[in-house]
């Protein structure tokens, strides 16, 4: 009996582990650390056995199918978050309202899932369609007063081929979508549109709404099967173990007998817990993002811009010592450190925690062409 929920505690570690080493493993941080090089033996074990195992054209179709959904425009991936919507929506409709209102629950149960859903629906279909802020030939005087540039990061001057125009500071053109956008972050699959200045307060509201729901739905749906098992008694009845005895049955014989009798509340309370810690650590990284005025564009190209490594800089923080000279070394003084950081780290936009969320959540008007 202990095996079955001793196995439902491995799929959900191995689940959060597995998800947290591939959208982490590549970050500055954890790159040259354990996670990112167990990230890296995985993809490398994946290819070789990809390479080495398929036939060619599978191979072929594979990629082809890859590169059309991920890095083409298309609704593919909208399609299938909404079908996940719908499917969380008919799940819970059928196997935990019900029993919301047979074991006499407060209504208010319900009504906060229905709303949430209902929140992200609407957030979702607002990010999708919603302008991330283009620039144009017309606008781009008016977005090229926004930010200032930093001379390291942004350089003044920079043409955008595409385009034909200066581009603002901290602005990209998008290869997915054709055209450059205001405070770029990044191209959003899920939404098929872009991530930029005018639509990620949206895209934020959107994380913190799928976290906060899936956390809220974990709760409800534990709540009613609680509730269940003390309605019919569960916890005071007795079961035949292999020798033929009864045994009082526990938490786990309990937990195992509502999977067998409901497993559409079991897996839905079990993938709610396991998408709260998924979205939620990525809600959690887009906040910190915007509490310090930064974007997943910008934290890329910082690793590129800083020419030295975490690594090096470790390095730097501890005894470092320069060349011989008169015949023994010479450390570097704290004054010469601290003016090499200067010229070479970018320092960013940051205007302290609260002006940040303030420009985050009301964004430059492009229709009002006065700088923020």
């Amino acid at each position: 009996m202990a095996d079955f929920f001793i196995l439902v505690i491995l799929y959900m570690v191995t689940f959060s582990a597995t998800a947290y080493i591939f959208l982490m493993g590549d970050t500055d941080y954890h790159r040259n650390g354990v996670v990112g090089k167990t990230r890296a033996a995985i993809v490398q074990v994946g290819m070789w056995i990809f390479n080495h195992i398929f036939p060619q054209s599978l191979q072929d179709s594979f990629i082809n199918t890859i590169d059309r959904v991920l890095y083409t425009r298309n609704c593919y991936l909208q399609i299938i978050y909404l079908l996940l919507l719908l499917f969380i929506t008919v799940t819970y409709t059928v196997s935990i309202q019900p029993h919301v209102e047979e074991n006499d629950l407060p209504p208010a149960y319900s009504i906060g899932v229905y709303a949430t859903l209902t929140i992200n629906w609407i957030l979702f279909l607002a990010t999708s369609f919603s302008d991330p802020g283009e620039i144009t030939e017309d606008n781009q005087q008016a977005y090229n007063e926004v930010y200032a540039f930093d001379g390291l990061m942004y350089v003044d001057g920079n043409m955008c081929r595409t385009c034909g125009f200066v581009k603002p500071a901290r602005s990209k053109h998008c290869a997915f979508c054709d055209r450059c956008v205001h405070r770029f972050d990044h191209h959003c699959s899920w939404v098929n549109n872009c991530i930029g200045g005018s639509n990620v307060h949206l895209f934020l509201m959107l994380l913190i709404t799928i976290a906060l729901g899936s956390v809220y739905g974990t709760f409800v749906t534990a709540m009613v099967f609680v509730t269940m098992v003390r309605s019919r008694g569960i916890m005071e009845a007795s079961y035949v173990g292999a020798d033929g005895r009864l045994y009082p049955v526990t938490r786990l014989i309990a937990f195992q007998h509502m999977f067998m009798e409901y497993p559409g509340m079991v897996f839905l309370m079990t993938c709610l817990s396991l998408l709260s810690i998924l979205v939620g650590g990525f809600a959690a990284y887009h906040m910190y993002l915007a509490i310090t005025n930064q974007t997943t564009n910008e934290r890329y190209k910082t690793a590129i811009t800083n020419p030295q490594s975490d690594h090096q800089r470790q390095s730097d923080s501890t005894l470092k010592w320069s060349k011989r000279t008169s015949g023994y070394f010479q450390r570097r003084s704290k004054s010469d450190r601290t003016r090499e950081e200067k010229e070479t780290h970018w320092r960013g936009y940051s205007k302290g925690m609260f002006r940040n969320l303030i420009e985050i959540f009301f964004p430059f008007d492009v229709n009002n062409s006065k700088k923020r």
